[in-house]
């Protein structure tokens, strides 16, 4: 992580949109209120990494079990070694810290690490993650009800791996992937080299990049170590958005290390920290495309900060069969304070695409892609201002059998898209906030 000049010290608070514009000029500032946490040993018989562990990764609907990142099994929670399930170090511990020593704090922080099926564990090894393919090696998931289960579709609930080491890759689940995605981000921010404030031990600098090349395994502790793909790790944040589980675990770790994971807590600080994006931003908040009979009422809302003025964004609607831009939507107007400092804005569009993979792309002004989301799949494209990117499947569809006067919409609490899911097409409430929606803006 690059450190500004002249920041603000630990005061920033986390909670409001003027600190997270401060800490993205300024990571230091957001680095020196999550460092310097209490460590506590690998193995011991006093409280030790698998105690911590355990009991931030409790199943919430089953006690006494812990569910497992990779496979998504049950197992009994069990405070040691056993023959169920390791300790996963999301960020490899060979790949720069590969000693437990005292004066190693990555090695036993419990924000990245999980437990994970053995043999999954084992096969994960110290692959960076990536997106994998329908080639690759399929390792399936169990169905918990909710999420989970299935196998032979790309990508399906499945993890997908291919090749070995540094080199090879490690596709995770839709159903976590957001989780390790966050983990990783923590590492890079908690991580920035110097010492320790209280033990005076020194602290390796872990960077996340896209030039896989910088990623080593090593035998001896680094000063400086790189993972990845930090572009696939972003697009997996918000693919996979935080839910409660990840909240309550948060929580759990904290009670024990005395810090916690800030893009748990808040989802934005992640485009503020990586991708230098800290403004207030307005995000697709509706949208229907599909109905029973003919199609009819299609059309995009959006949703953000009250008074942010529409004028010079727009919509670019990309055909899942060609990849090309099939419609341009400019917009207008200015959001009007509904909720909480926040308001809504519908856009009909007619002919909204409805097959397979299609896409739509919110631009801002400048022409930056501000969301490049699909429905029905994701989609890469070649061409237009998403050029390059692949979009973010919002993970439910509509269908020729969508009852009439339903969308898709985002439920939730927040004041930014990575605080929302999206859930199944119900009643539609355009230009209004969503049922199950809970806009606060700060």
């Amino acid at each position: 992580m690059l450190i500004g000049r002249g920041c603000a010290g630990p005061a920033v608070a986390l909670a409001s949109a003027t600190a997270m514009e401060e800490s993205c000029r300024c990571p230091h500032s957001l680095h020196e209120l999550i460092d310097d946490h209490r460590r506590f040993p690998y193995t011991s018989s006093a409280t030790d990494v698998w105690d911590v562990m355990t009991a931030a990764d409790e199943a919430l609907d089953t006690p006494g079990m812990v569910r497992d990142i990779y496979r998504n099994a049950l197992f009994p929670q069990i405070a040691s070694g056993n023959d169920f399930y390791d300790r996963e170090h999301t960020w490899p511990k060979s790949v720069g810290f590969p000693r437990d020593v005292v004066a190693n704090y990555p090695y036993t922080d419990v924000h990245h690490l999980f437990p994970a099926d053995s043999r999954y564990n084992s096969t994960k090894s110290n692959k960076y993650f990536d997106d994998c393919g329908a080639t690759c090696q399929e390792l399936v998931t169990e169905d918990d009800g909710v999420a989970g289960g299935g196998s032979g579709v790309y990508p399906g609930n499945s993890n997908w791996t291919a090749g070995a080491g540094v080199d090879g890759r490690w596709e995770a689940w839709r159903g976590r992937r957001g989780d390790v995605a966050r983990a990783m981000f923590y590492m890079d921010l908690r991580y920035e080299g110097g010492v320790h404030g209280v033990t005076g031990v020194a602290e390796p600098d872990l960077r996340l990049t896209d030039d896989l090349g910088r990623i080593e395994s090593s035998t001896t502790n680094q000063p400086i170590a790189y993972m990845g793909r930090l572009s696939t790790l972003l697009r997996w944040h918000r693919e996979d958005p935080v839910d409660e589980a990840e909240r309550v675990r948060n929580d759990i770790v904290a009670s024990f290390q005395g810090n916690r994971n800030p893009f748990i807590d808040h989802p934005a600080w992640v485009r503020c920290m990586f991708e230098q994006r800290c403004a207030p931003e307005p995000w697709i908040n509706e949208l229907h495309y599909d109905n029973d009979g003919a199609d009819e009422g299609e059309g995009v809302e959006i949703a953000g900060p009250a008074g942010v003025k529409l004028d010079g964004y727009r919509l670019a609607l990309y055909n899942g069969n060609s990849g090309a831009v099939y419609d341009t939507l400019e917009l207008s107007g200015a959001l009007d304070e509904q909720q909480g400092g926040a308001g809504t804005r519908w856009f009909a569009i007619a002919g909204l695409e409805n097959g397979d993979r299609d896409a739509i792309a919110l631009l801002a002004p400048d022409g930056n892609v501000v969301q490049f989301l699909g429905y029905e799949g994701a989609l890469s494209v070649e061409g237009g201002a998403a050029a390059g990117k692949t979009s973010v499947d919002i993970g439910v569809s509509e269908s020729g059998s969508t009852a009439r006067g339903h969308a898709l919409q985002l439920t939730g609490s927040g004041c930014d898209a990575e605080s929302f899911r999206w859930a199944a097409a119900s009643a539609h409430s355009r230009g209004r906030v969503n049922g199950g929606q809970t806009l606060s803006c700060p």
